[in-house]
């Protein structure tokens, strides 16, 4: 049996839909100066850090996150919540990354963010790998069990069907926001792993965001939503179980997300205003944008980085690189093939 999600476009849905659109292109026109933009792509990065583990009840704050990204181990720090934080920012750079243009491997992909988010927290045998074996979903501290998970046998099915809903003709007609909520729901639903499933969710949820053209310049982290109320996000996901209806899950997941833009855009409009006072603001081509956002998350860039990720010639990249330095964007650091640019410290 192939997958095929009962849901209906309510007048709710369909207004959250509309304001999301508009909510996007407002944020895709504004102008802002480029060190803002940067800094609320970091923002952007660490919240998704913080929230996408904290949800599994990771206690390291937002501060501590920053410090374990920047290298450092904040006191009395456990180990496997350091490590938490250190795969998930492996999980979005590997995101980052994928080539957009090219079809995606879905089930290669997810197995890769699986491993990258338990690396070193599951034995190798689990990491990476579906599960082998029954999981339940159990209600603390009453010790209850709430949900029991697809029998382990149905799993690699289950998934298939997912994928080849994700890549059907009929989906690709959906708004990328109804896809990834739906993706989101149904891999939680299936719970296709050991343990990692929710962060292995939101991470993926993310990725067909990005797919779809909606990566908007990369300023959003949904998973504040969710963590922001962690009861109401558990409640809507099983709440449209028992419906065997995702209308709701979809108004839930639409309300979080057209909220996290508009915040985003507050932020936009009112650094836009920079523009109308500064002397002579320098504006980015969409490449050099790509490069600026690129060495914001990975901490580095290299001239063999850009080729890749703008596909222009190393001489061209090259001169991008070298704009960016004299623009006191970026600065040049090593010789030779270590060579590589970083973020100036004033952005």
């Amino acid at each position: 049996m192939t997958f095929n999600p009962h849901f209906s476009i309510t007048p709710q849905l369909a207004n959250l839909l509309t304001e999301i659109a508009v909510c996007r292109q407002k944020i895709l026109s504004l102008k802002i100066l480029p060190k803002r933009e940067i800094g609320l792509i970091k923002s952007a990065r660490l919240r998704m850090i913080h929230s996408s583990t904290a949800i599994e009840g990771n206690l390291l704050g937002l501060r501590d996150v920053e410090a374990v990204l920047a290298g450092k181990k904040p006191a009395e720090a456990q180990r496997d919540d350091i490590t938490e934080v250190i795969n998930y920012e492996k999980v979005l750079r590997f995101i980052d990354v994928l080539d957009k243009k090219k079809k995606i491997d879905w089930e290669k992909t997810v197995l890769k963010i699986h491993k990258l988010t338990t690396d070193e927290l599951l034995p190798k045998k689990d990491s990476g790998h579906y599960r082998h074996g029954p999981v339940y979903i159990i209600q603390r501290p009453l010790n209850q069990i709430i949900y029991t998970a697809p029998d382990y046998k149905k799993v690699a099915k289950l998934m298939n069907d997912l994928y080849s809903w994700l890549e059907s003709e009929a989906t690709k007609k959906l708004s990328p926001v109804i896809i990834a909520a739906i993706v989101h729901h149904q891999f939680v639903t299936i719970h296709p792993f050991i343990d990692g499933n929710g962060r292995t969710a939101r991470a993926w949820a993310t990725l067909v965001l990005y797919s779809r053209g909606w990566d908007i310049k990369k300023l959003f982290a949904l998973e504040d939503y969710y963590n922001l109320d962690r009861s109401s996000y558990y409640e809507a996901i099983r709440r449209v179980r028992q419906e065997k209806d995702l209308t709701f899950w979809l108004e839930y997941f639409s309300q979080g997300f057209l909220k996290e833009l508009e915040q985003v855009l507050e932020k936009m409009e009112l650094f836009s205003l920079e523009t109308k006072t500064k002397q002579e603001p320098v504006y980015l081509s969409k490449r050099q944008r790509e490069i600026l956002e690129f060495a914001a998350i990975n901490g580095k860039i290299f001239r063999s980085d850009v080729v890749d990720i703008v596909s222009v010639s190393p001489k061209t990249a090259y001169r991008e690189l070298e704009f960016l330095s004299q623009k006191g964007f970026i600065k040049r650091k090593g010789k030779g093939s270590t060579s590589h640019y970083v973020l100036a410290e004033k952005l």
